[in-house]
């Protein structure tokens, strides 16, 4: 049995854990701009016990499979042309794109609720916002149909993590359970949150953020003490686990070979 390494940055440690929550045969959208972390957990994923699963790069519609291919570089964004000469089996037609159904999706955001919802659009009052973001893009019709989606957050702090988001660019639960339902959306909804400190995960029966597990080196005090966000803490937290050696040099070598992963920013207090 391979022994575990325990010098694994976030991002790698972010992209192992999302790459199993990815099925065999299933087809998905790692997202579009800034996204090396869903693709690389989808390429892991095919490298490794999903050897058929599709990758849809966003809005290039290409559908990749790097299974027996030679490892090419992760690319910031899956929109990126490169992505082509990069494991793509085919190119969809664009209305095919949003005509093709998702088995899973993945969003980032600058805030995050306890219902999961996310604003992707600004920091402060939109019609005069501190920060302006990027927008929606296709997050709120991804967030609204796929089966499932991930929320992946490159920085864990009160400020990202809030009980009232200043936007709600796409839906997580709305304010509880039976909200996605009333208002039609066919999509399953968020089923993971992933940030540098911890994983989490949503209540069956509240639909509210859940820790599921907190990284090597971190507590479930430092979790707690950098949400804003309501969260439900089971009484016992396991450490997220690690992947073996086996897994990470599959991931260094042939997911990501420049090591784009590894150079990524992104922290409690960023």
């Amino acid at each position: 049995m391979s022994s575990k390494n325990t010098s694994v940055a976030w991002p790698e440690l972010a992209a192992f854990v999302l790459s199993k929550e990815l099925n065999d045969g299933e087809i998905g959208s790692p997202g579009g701009a800034r996204s090396e972390i869903p693709l690389a957990a989808a390429r892991l994923a095919q490298l490794t016990h999903a050897p058929n699963l599709m990758i849809i790069t966003s809005a290039a519609g290409f559908v990749t499979n790097n299974v027996g291919r030679p490892p090419a570089p992760l690319f910031h964004s899956t929109t990126d042309y490169r992505n082509i000469y990069a494991g793509a089996e085919s190119v969809l037609h664009f209305m095919s794109i949003f005509r093709t159904p998702r088995d899973w999706f993945f969003a980032g955001g600058m805030q995050v609720d306890s219902y999961g919802n996310l604003n992707m659009t600004a920091i402060g009052d939109v019609k005069a916002p501190k920060l302006k973001g990027p927008g929606g893009a296709g997050l709120s019709y991804a967030g609204s149909v796929a089966r499932r989606y991930f929320i992946y957050m490159q920085q864990h702090s009160r400020r990202s993590f809030v009980n009232k988001l200043d936007y709600v660019t796409a839906m997580g639960y709305g304010s509880g359970p039976g909200e996605r339902e009333a208002l039609g959306l066919v999509g399953g909804g968020p089923a993971l949150v992933f940030s540098p400190l911890a994983v989490m995960d949503f209540c069956d029966a509240t639909k509210r953020l859940r820790l599921r597990s907190v990284h090597p080196g971190h507590t479930v005090e430092e979790v707690l003490d950098n949400t804003g966000a309501e969260m439900i803490v089971p009484e016992n937290v396991p450490t997220t686990a690690l992947p073996d050696n086996d897994v990470l040099e599959i991931l260094r070598t042939q997911v990501d070979p420049s090591g784009v992963l590894q150079n990524l920013k992104g922290s409690r207090n960023d």
